[in-house]
């Protein structure tokens, strides 16, 4: 019964969240006025398809990660596990996408070490992988601008320098310190190169959010397909700079920043405020149409290494060594 309640509290939270989201974007779209806009639904069709795309790359760059750390559970349970989880990002702070993929993976056999880390590892990984993308984006958009193009230049030189694994790891061990977890130990990081590998995982992410964001433009106003380039950089930025963000799915900040660059590609607020909330919109119904499917398939799974005594929670992290996989 208190299990119950629980998951109750759960979708009642990210209801509420859900309902507050809507809410704000019919309020924007009422702004919008009595300006005549014409919608080209045949660039409209590419915005959810692209959002899978989004979902499917960090589903399978979580898994490549898993897979590093040592676990060969069943792929297709923790795939549905992953895009149910992310129903949690709809929560403050984030929390639950963490508690909701611990249990759900761990049905599917998965260690909650393992979980635990893989999502830490994802998240940052990502973060710094679209900071790198808009940062590189802005600076080839900002060479004619010195002032610009000199802070470019510096972000980028402190993301690469964060991204290295001892500098990298050095961060982790302390989120997990302050999860009361012991650290990382050397022998069990990840090495530069399997840093690469992810951020070029996480690249066809930035592109498909480029192209839907293109999408949502060019579905109301013409626009080229060169724009497309810088669309990916702006698209990458403004999730980067959501992850810090109290509010559920980087709400305000994310689309802040997509109509700061945005606003003056169109010259047309109307429309700014169409093609950002449109996005929005077709993400929140793209990831809960996923995660519908992901609950259903991962319901059905049970957990092989139940009977089997599983490591619990508490123990001491103890994962193998990936580098000799």
């Amino acid at each position: 019964m208190k299990r119950i309640l629980v998951i109750l509290l759960k979708f009642a939270v990210m209801a509420a969240v859900l309902g507050f989201v809507f809410l704000k974007l019919h309020r924007a779209w009422q702004n919008v006025g009595s300006y005549s806009i014409h919608l080209d639904w045949r660039f409209i069709a590419l915005i959810p398809l692209c959002f899978v795309g989004i979902m499917a790359t960090n589903a399978l760059t979580w898994l490549w990660l898993t897979r590093r750390m040592g676990d060969n559970c069943r792929t297709v349970p923790l795939l549905g596990a992953y895009v149910y989880s992310q129903l949690g990002k709809y929560a403050p702070g984030k929390v639950f996408l963490v508690l909701i993929r611990l249990g759900r993976t761990h049905r599917a056999g998965m260690t909650r070490e393992i979980c635990l880390l893989s999502t830490l590892l994802e998240n940052a990984m990502y973060t710094l992988s679209g900071g790198l993308v808009g940062a590189v984006t802005l600076l080839v958009a900002a060479r004619d601008h010195p002032l610009y193009l000199a802070m470019c230049a510096a972000l980028i030189a402190l993301l690469l320098g964060f991204f290295h694994p001892r500098v990298f790891f050095s961060v982790i061990n302390l989120a997990l310190k302050s999860m009361k977890r012991g650290p990382i130990p050397p022998d069990r990081r990840f090495r530069l190169r399997d840093m690469i590998g992810a951020v070029i995982r996480f690249l066809p992410c930035w592109i498909f959010g480029g192209i839907a964001m293109w999408a949502s433009v060019r579905a109301m106003h013409p626009i080229g397909m060169m724009e497309m380039f810088k669309l990916t950089g702006v698209f990458a930025l403004s999730v980067s700079l959501g992850m810090f963000s109290l509010l559920p799915s980087g709400l305000g900040v994310r689309d802040g920043v997509q109509m700061l660059f945005l606003g003056p590609l169109l010259g047309i607020p109307q429309l700014v405020v169409v093609a950002v909330a449109m996005l929005r919109v077709v993400q929140i119904l793209v990831e809960l149409s996923l995660a519908v499917t992901g609950g259903i398939v991962n319901s059905r799974t049970t957990n092989p290494v139940e009977s089997a005594a599983a490591p619990d929670a508490t123990e001491s992290m103890s994962l193998p060594d990936h580098r000799t996989n």
